[in-house]
């Protein structure tokens, strides 16, 4: 069966968001389906769903969404513990007379003003990095694939290329391979590595991937489309972190806690941090001592300095209370891990990338921290760095230029455009059924 672009699916699932996307003949356009990495879990007796089943059959329900429309209809949609481990505290095990049903995207925001939370319970798939609730996750890719995206499962002409994290390991490898092949039923799959995908979406085979996700950074030297392995750094410093401090520094401005005049929670503070309210300061510099106006909630309020000391604990990890290195620290042992010859390119060609890149300034500011602890001397060196330069979506992308959060989405398009033609590139049935789940480790990357 030959494949066609307008079928290509990429896949990126995150630990707090997951972008998706079919189509990729025209690959200047951002993700089509962004949503929380969220996953609502309920647990009902079997007499339930056949006495539920009975009344949709004369009064459908919206809460429809939640099982039958994930799978457009198809008996796949409901989720039992059978078919994927949970974690027993995130999803309650099922047993012959009960049945876990998930919810993700806007039937999990439903459920949730139908639910109280002793019914419901929510859980991200992805924590630290690592699939925590294979259950979850499987409903999670369910949602994207046949309710976002409006793929038929029983006649499934869509390749996917999953994007995955460089330290997930063969098992997942092979359980995702398992999934898509025998749950989704999927014509081929790729799986390609985060961050050399954000480096092809720059246009560049030689680069330092720097990607400030939500609870971890994780610094990736790649030099010539080769991942340098033993030099990653991964350190647990993050989007989580910046959340928690700027929190408590929103606490601390008197004047936004009278106005907005409601206890001040973790949502709150992410709010305001991805609505642009933040700003990191380099060089010369100034805070602006007016207050910019916001709102939450329908609830409009001023925010002070506050909004410019946001994202100091990626450079001081006192303000956490970790015992880790600092971005900085974290870059430097990076390049150093690699060899000498290479670390110029590999200065000359960074790339800020996950969730927290958006801050306007941070940047500027990780430059600024950068060149501060660089070697200085008139007689430079062979190997001595003289600029740290940063890569960004190439102006060919006009729609992505400016959104580099979306390189590694970019990169992943183009992957799929070359590999998905000849079926000698990916995993396809014929591979699958031959070797089984195995295969992943002969067939990717």
């Amino acid at each position: 069966m030959a494949l066609r672009e307008e079928n290509f699916v990429v896949l990126h699932s995150g630990s707090w968001v997951t972008r998706a996307g079919i189509n990729v003949t025209d690959t200047n356009k951002p993700p089509s389906v962004v949503i929380r990495s969220l996953v609502g879990a309920r647990t009902i007796s079997q007499e339930a769903t056949q006495q539920k089943d009975e009344d949709e059959s004369t009064h459908p329900s919206p809460r429809d969404d939640a099982t039958k429309s994930q799978d457009n209809i198809d008996v796949d949609a409901k989720e039992t513990a059978s078919e994927a481990t949970k974690d027993d505290s995130v999803a309650p095990e099922d047993t012959p007379n009960t049945q876990t049903v998930y919810y993700c995207g806007n039937a999990l925001t439903e459920a949730q003003q139908q639910f109280n939370q002793d019914e419901l319970t929510l859980t991200s798939p992805i924590r630290e990095g690592i699939v925590r609730d294979w259950g979850a996750m499987e409903a999670l890719w369910r949602h994207v694939l046949f309710r976002e995206l409006g793929i038929k499962r029983s006649r499934n002409a869509s390749p996917v290329l999953m994007v995955v994290p460089t330290d997930w390991t063969k098992e997942e490898h092979e359980r995702i391979t398992q999934i898509f092949f025998e749950s989704f039923n999927v014509p081929g799959l790729y799986l390609a590595e985060e961050p050399l995908m954000t480096l092809y979406g720059c246009g560049s085979v030689t680069g330092l991937i720097v990607d400030i996700g939500h609870n971890s950074t994780e610094i990736t030297p790649i030099i010539d489309t080769q991942i340098q392995r033993h030099a990653i750094q991964s350190i647990p410093l993050a989007g989580a972190d910046i959340d928690a401090h700027f929190l408590q520094l929103l606490k601390a401005d008197t004047q936004l806690v009278k106005e907005y005049g409601q206890p001040l929670d973790l949502e709150f503070a992410r709010h305001l941090k991805e609505s642009g309210v933040c700003q990191a300061l380099s060089g010369d510099e100034k805070e602006s001592k007016a207050r910019v106006t916001a709102e939450y909630n329908g609830k409009e309020f001023t925010v002070g300095a506050a909004r410019y000391k946001a994202v100091d604990p990626l450079f001081n990890v006192d303000l956490t209370g970790k015992a880790v290195m600092n971005v900085i620290e974290a870059i430097h042992a990076a390049q150093l891990a690699c060899k000498a010859e290479k670390r110029i390119t590999l200065w000359e060609s960074i790339v800020i990338t996950g969730g927290s890149c958006q801050i306007k300034g941070l940047q500027g500011r990780i430059q600024q921290e950068l060149e501060k602890s660089l070697a200085v001397s008139e007689n430079f060196g062979e190997y001595q760095i003289r600029d740290v330069r940063f890569l960004k979506v190439p102006d060919y992308f006009p729609n992505l230029k400016d959104s580099i959060v979306h390189a590694g989405f970019l990169g992943a398009e183009i992957v799929a455009k070359l590999i998905f033609p000849d079926p000698r590139n990916y995993i396809n049935k014929v591979d699958y059924n031959e070797a089984g789940p195995s295969v992943v480790h002969t067939k990717t990357f």
